[in-house]
């Protein structure tokens, strides 16, 4: 493997992304096995996939799979499990585990449209030095030693989008979103009891100015049941349409928190942020022609 005397340029990340190992390589020798599958029959859908990567500094295996059932136009369930274990030099390893169950209602033509989940998450480290993972796998925890952190977490999402009219065309002007969340954690690390829940709420109200731009804001609140701990996350945002079924929102938290768990759903880090939001639907990849015949 090669080593840092070979970079050229030490101030410019090498292709590979920057990896360094303990012994000061820039990559390492490794052979990987992919095997995938899937299947779809009627209003069920599912696929599943295993990796298997053997390396010169760790070795890593995972497992990802998921399954769909559709129960009614726009409406449908689903749930999915993706495991991962890694193990580097000096038995450093890694283990991480995310299992989830979802339901979604977002029918054509219906002004409402909700998502749920319920997920449990869980992290284990051995022999971990400072939380650095290395190339073993990224893992929440930054410990030393030994540690495992498990945690289950609820969320509802909604969305209300009522019609109105703009010369006598039926349009929606409005939109209106509420969040509600909630998480357990039932852990020890390092001795200390972390055990405990946390509840999260958040609104957003955005109002069309036309086709193209919208103006809004979103508010979010934290709190940590039992020590009382209160956190907040508020701010305007303005969107933008550049292309058909596209929306570019750009906002600013005035206030904010980091919360990883709820990232995914959630703007709540506190300053400038963007997100791009996608509308698919049966004929958005017709030109690929895979549809076939009918």
């Amino acid at each position: 493997s090669s080593d840092v005397s070979d970079i050229i340029n030490l101030d410019q990340p090498v292709a590979s992304g920057g990896h360094l190992s303990q012994d000061g390589a820039l990559f390492e020798d490794f052979t990987a096995i992919t095997l995938g599958a899937s299947w779809r029959m009627d209003q069920w859908a599912a696929t599943a996939r295993g990796e298997f990567r053997d390396g010169e500094f760790a070795n890593r295996t995972g497992f990802t799979g998921g399954v769909i059932r559709q129960l009614g136009n726009g409406i449908l369930v689903g749930s999915g499990v993706s495991w991962t274990r890694a193990t580097g030099d000096g038995d450093t390893q890694t283990e991480i585990v995310d299992a989830t169950l979802s339901a979604a209602y977002r029918p054509e033509e219906s002004p409402f449209a909700a998502l749920a989940k319920l997920e449990f998450r869980s992290d284990r480290v051995s022999n971990a030095i400072a939380g650095q993972d290395g190339p073993v796998g990224s893992t929440a925890l930054t410990v030393n030693g030994d540690a495992k952190s498990q945690r289950l977490i609820a969320s509802i999402s909604t969305n209300w989008s009522p019609k109105g009219t703009d010369d006598g065309e039926l349009v929606h002007r409005t939109e209106i979103g509420v969040f509600v969340g909630g998480r357990y954690n039932f852990d020890r690390v390092e001795g200390f009891d972390f055990s405990g829940t946390t509840v999260l709420g958040g609104l957003d109200l955005r109002i069309g100015l036309n086709e193209s731009i919208e103006v809004g804001g979103t508010a979010s609140v934290r709190k940590n049941i039992g020590d009382g701990t209160t956190s907040f996350a508020i701010g305007p945002q303005i969107g933008f349409a550049p292309a058909k079924n596209t929306l570019l929102t750009v906002g600013y938290n005035v206030s904010g928190f980091r919360d990883r768990d709820f990232s995914a759903a959630r703007n709540t880090d506190r300053g400038i942020y963007a997100s791009v939001r996608l509308k698919f639907d049966a004929d958005t990849f017709g030109f690929l022609g895979l549809r076939g015949g009918r």
